[in-house]
């Protein structure tokens, strides 16, 4: 195995972890006590820690509650940034823009609406006629999520940062060049760790978050060491000095990547982190 390179110091002073198939099992789950023990060494070296996932914030808080005052988000694929467990950002759809998009994916992709959820900020929306299976993951992934009717009812108050859609990804470039081509607001479609469609504003990526996060630490990207196993992790790859891919990755997320770490099942953030812990303390 290729770790990366050999220092007597940390080669980086933040650290960018996506969640799904790269920081988490495929059960959904991490070691929380070898967690606390590489971000208290981490921190020892002055060193920072980010989750940058497209879950939504409520989601991380969750699943990060014992470490809420150690770690920031970026949430909902850099559409929302938490840092000392409050937001600081978001960056949203307009509620006219978000039902402009749901009704022409109605009109082009018959059935894609079935398995849509809007993520907002207060709260997340998907229909009661929702599949069963799909309404399972939803509550999972969402947990403040509502069942509506129609998604006219969403409400005006809320800010809408993220549309997640369960359909063929082939069609994520037609669908973004499809409607931009004729919305003044604009969509980039990406996909997610577990193969579902997310939609945010254009413009917005994982690294556009953390570049507003490492200006407040004052931490230079090629400081940033960061793990990545999707497309959605791409541009946050690219960012950062040292990637890695994760050995279950995507071939495209692996190809521009730095180096390959172990497979999530395999605790392969948590060795490659070691490795660099270990050689600065030899």
């Amino acid at each position: 195995m290729d770790w990366g390179i050999y220092m007597k110091q940390l080669p980086f002073k933040a650290v960018a972890v996506d969640v799904d198939g790269t920081f988490e099992n495929d059960k959904k789950e991490y070691d929380h006590e070898m967690f606390g023990e590489i971000l208290y060494r981490l921190h020892k070296h002055g060193a920072h820690f980010i989750i940058a996932s497209g879950r939504p914030a409520g989601r991380l808080s969750d699943d990060f509650g014992d470490f809420i005052d150690s770690v920031d988000f970026v949430a909902d694929n850099g559409a929302v940034l938490v840092r000392d467990g409050k937001i600081i950002r978001t960056t949203c759809f307009s509620k006219k823009g978000i039902l402009h998009l749901i009704d022409y994916m109605h009109q082009r992709y018959p059935g894609s609406v079935t398995t849509l959820l809007i993520s907002g900020v207060k709260h997340s929306y998907f229909l009661k006629s929702t599949p069963p299976e799909f309404k399972r993951s939803h509550h999972y992934f969402y947990p403040n999520s509502i069942e509506i009717d129609d998604f006219s009812q969403i409400p005006a108050d809320d800010q809408y940062t993220k549309i997640t859609v369960d359909y063929p990804s082939k069609v994520r470039h037609e669908l973004e060049y499809g409607f931009n081509s004729r919305s003044m607001e604009k969509i980039h479609v990406t996909t997610s760790g577990w193969n579902y469609m997310d939609i945010i504003p254009q413009g917005v990526n994982k690294a556009t978050g953390l570049k507003e996060f490492l200006a407040y630490l004052d931490v230079p990207r090629s400081e940033l060491i960061a793990f990545g196993d999707g497309e959605n992790d791409i541009e946050m790859l690219k960012l950062a000095g040292l990637s890695y891919a994760m050995e279950n990755g995507q071939n495209s997320v692996k190809k521009i990547a730095n180096f390959i770490a172990p497979s999530n099942n395999d605790n392969g953030v948590f060795k490659v982190l070691n490795h660099y812990l270990n050689e600065v303390n030899k």
